[in-house]
């Protein structure tokens, strides 16, 4: 998508200041902007759209984030979670859609979001800034222009007891193309299958085949051949995409098939756009 934007946070700055929804109308505000944009938001919300890899069917054009952005500055709760799901639908996978400004702003929230003391907010933070500030497949590792302080950040909500933060953080690690992390996530890829913590093994596995060092082709090697890899579940799946991705096995006819299933579609459809695969 081909966007022209203003140049410089001044700016950025003056739409967000002017922009400035209230609390009474942040929700209605941020699903107007969508709906502007071509986003329909059902049943499961803004988050779902994000869920979802919902994209924009207008053009993101100067202003489309001003509403977001002011919201993730300003607004609490709720309400600024929303506003960085609906940033990170509106901005795309690896902030395609958004000016450098734009970006740089929203990457500010999403750190002081991952600083929270609520939970929902740091998972928050953490998925939109891994779509967000995504390195693609083709590209190479480490190669994220990241806001100063981010992979900090990420590796905070990584360290925290609960297992949807490590969900998430190692999400962000794994879209981030975060190499200094590979040793962290095979060592908790190794504890969490040991404990029987099959999502977040395979939470950890996603993140190592996106990431991409030649140190993990054997890991996933190791997996294809045992009865861990088997079913039909994410991390089946997961698994799928990683050999798919390190190994390149013919593991693609099984993400494909996958469309096929409501309760994958969306987790299949996100690995063969990774992937460079066209989808329907």
């Amino acid at each position: 998508m081909n966007v022209t934007r203003p140049a410089g946070l001044a700016c950025l700055c003056l739409s967000v200041a002017l922009l400035s929804p209230s609390a009474a109308s942040a929700q209605s505000s941020l699903r107007e902007t969508l709906a502007r944009h071509g986003v329909q938001v059902r049943d499961r919300g803004i988050e779902g759209a994000f869920d979802d890899g919902v994209e924009p069917a207008i053009a993101v054009t100067p202003g489309s984030f001003a509403v977001p952005l002011a919201m993730l500055s300003s607004g609490e709760g709720r309400d600024r979670i929303e506003a960085a799901y609906a940033f990170g639908v509106l901005a795309g996978r690896s902030g395609r859609a958004a000016a450098p400004a734009e970006l740089a702003a929203a990457g500010q929230s999403f750190i002081q979001m991952m600083a929270s003391i609520d939970r929902r907010t740091r998972i928050a933070g953490a998925r939109v800034a891994g779509r967000v500030f995504a390195v693609p497949l083709q590209a190479a590792a480490g190669t994220a222009n990241l806001p100063a302080g981010m992979l900090d950040a990420v590796f905070a909500v990584f360290n925290q007891d609960h297992e949807f933060d490590q969900l998430a953080a190692m999400d962000a690690l794994g879209l981030l193309r975060a190499t200094m992390a590979v040793t962290a996530l095979t060592e908790r890829y190794a504890f969490y299958r040991g404990a029987g913590q099959r999502a977040l093994a395979g939470g950890a596995l996603e993140a190592l085949a996106r990431i991409g060092e030649p140190s993990s082709v054997e890991l996933v090697r190791q997996v294809a051949g045992d009865k861990w890899a088997g079913g039909k579940d994410s991390t089946a799946l997961a698994v799928s995409f990683a050999r798919e991705r390190l190994l390149k096995d013919g593991s693609l006819v099984a993400l494909q098939q996958a469309l096929d299933d409501k309760s994958r579609r969306a987790q299949a459809r996100g690995y063969l756009i990774e992937l460079g695969v066209p989808v329907p």
